[in-house]
């Protein structure tokens, strides 16, 4: 009777044994699944955010903006623009006081439109690759492997030549700011404080324009992929 008793007894233990197996397999193909199903959404969400990192990409770098930019960040009237442009267009020569007067006043109302619209899209780029780079950290947290494929340090690299161009874009604008003020205070545009602020203008329009050759390289080889 004994040795029946204890041959129960260690079969029910090896059941117990065997379904504790069986419900950590199942356990572990529950978990197995949940992360491939998370992996396969973060997957998708990568792909969906990297076509908004590119239209974003392709309309910073023509000097765009999208609707949500075009809200934030308004120009003047058209008449005005074209005034602005043409008196701008002439600020080599010598403007009568009146004209500078013009500008001066147009140039608070146009000057920094297109340097405020690129900062809003730089901006907006730099947030959307943050969202990227999160998501690629957390795809590699749950693969636990690095996501070399998805070239976050490319875009991060795309963001700072672009951030460069936004502050050499503001820095112009200041610069033309200085010489209309320069010139109201009675100095010819052959003076040499002018002289000083355009050869400025152009060093700055030097560094904008390698910001832009290599924000270029980057997103073709960003778009291309």
């Amino acid at each position: 009777m004994n040795t029946l008793i204890k041959k129960q007894a260690v079969t029910f233990a090896l059941l117990i044994i065997a379904f504790g197996a069986s419900v950590y397999e199942v356990g572990k193909f529950i978990a197995r699944e949940r992360l491939e199903d998370l992996s396969a959404m973060l997957t998708v969400d990568l792909a969906e955010q990297k076509g908004l990192l590119v239209t974003i990409a392709e309309t910073t770098a023509r000097n765009g903006a999208d609707s949500v930019t075009e809200s934030i960040v308004r120009d003047c009237e058209a008449a005005e623009r074209t005034e602005f442009e043409a008196l701008l267009s002439r600020l080599d020569t010598q403007l009568s006081r009146g004209e500078l007067t013009t500008l001066e006043r147009l140039f608070g109302r146009c000057g920094s439109f297109y340097a405020e619209r690129k900062s809003v899209m730089v901006s907006r780029l730099e947030r959307e690759v943050e969202v990227y780079a999160n998501t690629v950290e957390q795809l590699e947290l749950l693969s636990g492997k690095k996501q070399e494929e998805y070239r976050v340090e490319v875009w991060q690299a795309l963001v700072e030549q672009e951030n460069a161009q936004s502050e050499q874009f503001n820095k112009l604008v200041s610069l033309q700011d200085q010489i209309i003020k320069t010139l109201l205070a009675g100095k010819a545009a052959s003076s040499a404080e002018v002289k000083e602020i355009v050869k400025t203008a152009k060093q700055t329009q030097e560094e904008l324009m390698n910001a832009n050759k290599q924000a270029s390289e980057l997103r073709t080889a960003l778009t291309a992929l």
